[in-house]
């Protein structure tokens, strides 16, 4: 069976004459006709397979066992067609071989074109609001339960995937391939962000980029041409393992310099001392400022400009001696509490100051934008708590748009439940 053809008819009663009349009649045949279509293909497909279908255990000839009705929602509509049961004398056991022709998903009764169309749009808004937004524009009749299960199982799969990858790199037995070629300079971006938890509290995402080229698009607007995303809900060592494997796949091993900016939370420094030893670190500015101004406010913007001039010459022992001597000086018992602890996160990032004036002004803007387009704008609405496993499935079909996969994850998905016909 290598061709089919079909022939299908057409007819619309011209009571009106607009087009707008005509357009949904026209959507409405389209719908009828294409359900034929896959109808009157299907059948025949199950008559090809009928004739050579044999007993999966025994390879035994089968004899009919009624028929058993198939309910598949398909981007064509929904598909209601009997199919054959066969049962196998000897073994006692029933096969369907439509459904093993179809390639059907186990346990559903939709194609992946369905679950791909209905996930794209759970990436972006609840899964209540997907489900209404397929039945309104495609006529889809999926549930937010469906939905939900939907993002969970495609989850596994890319954590699989992501696991596999992590053990090529970190397993006991690590892989020898060559390294790729790496640019003359490679940036790397780590924050968080705390999204509510169903049980009560928050739990940190982690996000990660790293890129080579910038583009100034407009007047203060610079585009990441080559920017890569990674980001979970997983604890720090996981994360940084599975962050470094992106970041190698971008020439991290091997780039004459690299560069890695942060905001200097400890958890990001020991990520960086474990993954990216040989880095430049720079710490964010506008973190420092915001840490300088927590402690003396709207009232110490003379102090607070001289630290940050302090910084921008990486003059980091000017900088502790001005801090030191304001905290030492300050009479409120808070603030010098706070003084205190602002030393011990300069001299931690000293580094990452001294290096402010070795590069162009260079910041986390990039990360924290990533982090609020990534994981702000679909986890942290008003109401919204998550669970971990879930939210995590979730946020691995958010990187598949953020880093342009989609489309060759689907394409990936589709050949493996590819059947060729006889």
């Amino acid at each position: 069976m290598k061709e089919m053809t079909l022939s299908l008819t057409v007819r619309i009663p011209l009571t009106q004459t607009d087009v707008h009349w005509l357009e949904a009649q026209l959507l409405e045949q389209r719908m009828q006709l294409f359900q034929e279509a896959l109808h009157r293909v299907v059948a025949r497909i199950e008559a090809t397979v009928l004739r050579r279908a044999a007993c999966p255990e025994c390879r035994g000839p089968l004899v009919g066992n009624g028929r058993v009705p198939l309910v598949l929602e398909t981007l064509l509509g929904r598909l209601e067609y009997g199919r054959q049961r066969l049962r196998c004398p000897r073994c006692a056991l029933d096969v369907y071989p439509l459904d093993q022709a179809l390639g059907l998903l186990p346990g559903t009764g939709s194609t992946l074109g369905v679950r791909e169309r209905a996930l794209w749009a759970a990436t972006e808004v609840s899964y209540a609001k997907a489900a209404a937004f397929l039945a309104k524009f495609t006529g889809l009749a999926v549930s937010h339960g469906s939905i939900h299960r939907w993002a969970q199982e495609e989850g596994h799969i890319l954590e699989a995937r992501e696991a596999q990858a992590q053990e090529a790199v970190f397993g006991p037995q690590p892989a020898r391939a060559a390294p790729p070629p790496g640019p003359a300079r490679l940036y790397v971006q780590i924050d968080a962000t705390m999204v509510p938890q169903r049980e009560g509290g928050s739990m940190e995402c982690k996000v990660g980029i790293v890129y080579s080229q910038r583009a100034e698009i407009s007047r203060g607007r610079i585009a990441l041409l080559d920017k890569r995303t990674y980001a979970s809900f997983d604890a720090a060592a996981t994360f940084g393992e599975r962050f470094w494997v992106h970041c190698a796949a971008a020439g991290a091993a091997t780039a004459r310099q690299l560069v890695f900016v942060s905001d200097g939370a400890e958890w990001i420094r020991t990520l960086q001392q474990a993954y990216f030893p040989g880095a430049l670190v720079v710490l964010d500015p506008w973190h420092l400022e915001r840490r300088l101004t927590e402690v003396w406010g709207a009232a110490g913007q003379a102090l607070i400009a001289r630290c940050l001039a302090d910084a921008w010459r990486g003059d980091v022992p000017a900088l502790l001696r001005r801090v030191r001597s304001a905290v030492a000086q300050d009479r409120d018992p808070e603030r010098r509490a706070q003084g205190r602890e602002l030393i011990g996160y300069l001299v931690a990032n000293a580094p990452g100051i001294a290096n402010l004036a070795r590069l162009e002004a260079t910041g986390s803007g990039a990360t924290e934008k990533t982090v609020d387009v990534l994981v702000v704008h679909r986890y942290k609405k008003r109401g919204m708590s998550w669970r971990r496993p879930s939210s995590n499935a979730l946020l691995k079909l958010r990187l598949l748009k953020a880093n342009g996969t989609w489309e060759a994850y689907w394409t990936s998905r589709r050949a493996a439940f590819a059947r060729q016909a006889a």
